[in-house]
């Protein structure tokens, strides 16, 4: 049997594929043979290590499970000699031996990979958004025996985004605070993560540049990255900029990179600029949420509107 998966959300991929050991271990009634290979460490030996323990004779009859993560080949003999070994032994069609290939994102197409396309179960995990993201979040906090508010978690996904690696260890802080998370612990416990593009976005609406402002927004949703996100650090780095505008001698509690770089921010925009945009800001996030306007065009709208 041969099991491609793959996708940017290596959290889910990565549950899914330790999900999956257990229960062929389970199945297997302890008759076991697994080996876990990086291809990228030793991507020379990679082929070797999948003939030699797919062709192992055991006089016990025990199940075979071979993982392989990281399949992004550099290597063109590596990759040819994997690709006729499929090929040849049809593992596909063996019951006995689980190929699991594993990657990330895939950016690079090669014919291992279109081969597993064709060929694998095959399960591509992209990042979760909107109403998946909202209900993951909740299945995740109910299974570990806790609540969360519906505003709370709306607060949590503009602070954290869906990266689900940093999300469950927030949900576990939160959790370890209260088992009932409100807005509240969020506002005392999770701070926004603001990147350069963020920045770059708002120097460029500060100086008055909308095309470069939408060319910057545009390449980060280009990147896929969650515009929802994207909103709540706006919302995040305006009401900074506001405070800091009112109080310029003051630390409102920022890091000292993220205080540095909202004080030269402060001088491309009016006190009442600032408020204007800020309840633009929240405006849209109101729209947003109750499905009035798409994220992106209502961003974009936003933007052009400034």
């Amino acid at each position: 049997m041969l099991i491609f998966l793959y996708g940017q959300d290596t959290y889910r991929s990565r549950e899914e594929l330790r999900k999956i050991i257990l229960e062929q271990k389970k199945a297997s009634l302890n008759w076991f043979n697994f080996v876990c290979i990086d291809a990228r460490e030793k991507e020379a030996e990679t082929f070797e290590q999948i003939r030699q323990t797919a062709n192992t004779v055991s006089m016990f009859n025990e199940k075979k499970l071979i993982v392989v993560e990281n399949i992004s080949f550099t290597e063109p003999e590596s990759l040819k000699n994997i690709l006729n070994f499929l090929k040849d032994s049809k593992i596909e069609k063996d019951d006995s031996i689980v190929i699991i290939f594993w990657d990330g994102d895939i950016d690079d197409k090669n014919e291992l990979i279109e081969y597993l396309k064709k060929n694998a179960k095959c399960e591509r995990l992209d990042l979760l958004k909107n109403i998946q993201l909202k209900n993951w979040i909740k299945n995740y906090v109910v299974e570990n025996n806790g609540t969360i508010e519906s505003q709370a978690t709306d607060m949590l996904i503009e602070r954290v985004g869906n990266d689900l690696w940093r999300m469950s260890n927030e949900l576990n802080k939160l959790l370890s605070y209260d088992k009932r998370i409100k807005t509240a612990d969020i506002e005392l416990l999770i701070k926004p993560e603001i990147d350069m593009n963020v920045f770059d976005i708002i120097d460029a609406i500060g100086l008055k540049n909308k095309n470069k402002a939408l060319k910057l927004m545009r390449e980060y949703f280009e990147k896929r990255e969650d515009e929802i996100r994207l909103l709540g650090m706006f919302v995040y780095q305006f009401r900074n900029l506001i405070k800091v505008k009112s109080a310029p001698n003051e630390n409102p509690g920022l890091h000292l990179f993220v205080l540095q770089k909202t004080r030269e921010q402060t001088k491309n925009f009016s006190f009442e600029e600032l408020k204007k945009i800020y309840h633009q800001l929240l405006t849209t996030d109101f729209n947003i949420k109750f499905g009035k306007i798409n994220p992106i065009a209502a961003l974009e709208l936003l933007v052009a509107g400034l």
